[in-house]
């Protein structure tokens, strides 16, 4: 689409804010969240947030929940969506109970607290903060390969990346074996140690350097033509 050589782009991450979304929240916002919702306490949670769920695959959650091996998995949907009453209904009939929509919410990070990883099966999306706030949160995340994100996910992490998530089989098998280890400390320090790279100081820092080499190769041409 644009003429622009390879070597020339410099891609700079998106940034997360490690003192809110942090795996030291409190077991009392976990609970609290829970009660909220009517969610077991002691049940396996995946987190699903964003709006345009069809795009960020939420219809790829729901065709698997009916599945007995997630028959005391629950599915907690943060965000909104222009078809939310199609959902709704669609979860009635393949979540069997165990599908909670909250509309939007401001402390998002309270929710994070409260899962046991964050899925992101989507179709399409450019990045996806959301893997960030869940990995700095010490979540472990089920991703497809569409989603940007999924490219700063190494070691252990990688268990958790879908190659196709139209395939229900696959899709279905990895989120169960990823809730089986989402406890596992090594996983939790895996995903705060890649978080840690993408901290909004960080972000800042890669930025800055990157604008002062563009203004000194600048000045340089303009020295150079005169």
């Amino acid at each position: 689409m644009f003429s622009v050589p390879q070597q020339r782009i410099k891609v700079i991450y998106n940034g997360v804010d490690p003192v809110r979304f942090s795996p030291d929240r409190s077991e009392q916002a976990r609970v609290a969240i829970r009660d909220r919702w009517g969610i077991p306490r002691a049940a396996a949670v995946v987190l699903f947030i964003g709006s345009g769920f069809q795009r960020k695959g939420l219809d790829r959650l729901l065709s698997i929940w009916k599945s007995p091996r997630l028959e005391k998995t629950w599915l907690l949907v943060v965000g909104d969506d222009a078809g939310m009453t199609r959902y709704k209904k669609l979860a009635a009939t393949m979540g069997q109970g165990r599908v909670v929509f909250t509309g939007r919410q401001t402390d998002v990070e309270s929710y994070y607290a409260a899962a046991d990883l964050i899925a992101l099966p989507a179709v399409q999306e450019a990045f996806g903060n959301v893997i960030l706030e869940a990995l700095s949160s010490g979540l472990p995340v089920l991703v497809s390969r569409e989603v940007g994100a999924a490219e700063v996910l190494s070691g252990a992490l990688l268990q958790g990346v879908v190659d196709n998530p139209e395939d229900s089989v696959e899709l279905e098998g990895k989120l169960v074996a990823l809730l089986e280890h989402a406890a596992d400390p090594e996983l939790i320090s895996a995903a705060t140690r890649v978080a840690a790279r993408f901290s909004w100081q960080n972000h800042f820092r890669k930025l800055e350097k990157l604008l002062t080499q563009v203004a000194r190769a600048r000045c340089l041409d303009r020295t150079n033509v005169v």
